[in-house]
């Protein structure tokens, strides 16, 4: 094997470990990602995914419930799994009209 092929094959070697490194690091991510979109009750439209992904804010569906303990988690409504927060005030006696959004 001449000194060309040896490079190519460490290269070819260090290409296989950088993806096996780059995939064990995407999915520790996302495994802490999907923990803090069920720890937050993110919804589809806040991480600008689904449905909403590439629209623009104008022909997106206007948010109808916010989180009252923090009113930056919206949620429009609908079909779909409800957001974390949403689930929550519900198991703790509340009522979905609570969280609707007051227009003035």
């Amino acid at each position: 094997m001449d000194q060309l092929e040896q490079l190519e094959l460490q290269i070819a070697q260090l290409q296989a470990k950088r993806q096996e490194i780059l995939s064990e690091k995407r999915t520790r991510a996302l495994e802490e990602l999907r923990g803090a979109i069920r720890l937050y009750g993110f919804s589809a439209h806040e991480l600008g995914i689904g449905l909403f992904a590439g629209k623009s804010k104008s022909t997106a569906r206007e948010a109808k419930y916010a989180n009252l303990h923090n009113p930056a988690q919206t949620w429009v409504g609908g079909k779909g799994k409800r957001p974390h927060w949403v689930r929550q005030h519900l198991e703790q006696g509340g009522k979905l009209e609570d969280l609707l959004i007051k227009k003035h």
